[in-house]
């Protein structure tokens, strides 16, 4: 039997009240198809999906590599895991306006000639 981390833990519960998909295959380690080829997980596809260009998924990916590999330290104060997880969170959150706040710039060109 294999011993299961939190953040497996914690991505199946997550996964699991946002009825989406299991954790393994939203935070499957990336693998290749038959011909060789690299395929993403479904993590990475769907920040891809809602507008994030690649730099900014590949950011994605080590704000969660940080926290899965932070989540792995031994614990030295109850409310370290607390604060690095609200520091990913910003993080998370600043990269998923990035693409909302692009659709915005050019919404604003179109209306006004040019960017605010």
């Amino acid at each position: 039997m294999t011993a299961t981390s939190r953040r497996q833990v914690l991505g199946v519960v997550a996964c699991a009240a946002a009825g989406a998909a299991p954790a393994d295959a939203v935070f499957a380690e990336p693998h290749q198809d038959e011909q060789g080829e690299p395929v993403p997980s479904l993590d990475r596809l769907s920040v891809l999906d809602a507008g994030m260009t690649e730099d900014e998924a590949d950011c994605w990916a080590l704000a969660a590599e940080l926290a899965g590999t932070y989540m792995g330290l031994p614990v030295q104060h109850q409310e370290d895991w607390h604060e690095v997880a609200h520091a990913i969170h910003v993080v998370q959150s600043r990269l998923l306006a990035r693409p909302t706040y692009r659709r915005y710039l050019e919404a604003a060109k179109r209306r006004h000639g040019d960017a605010p």
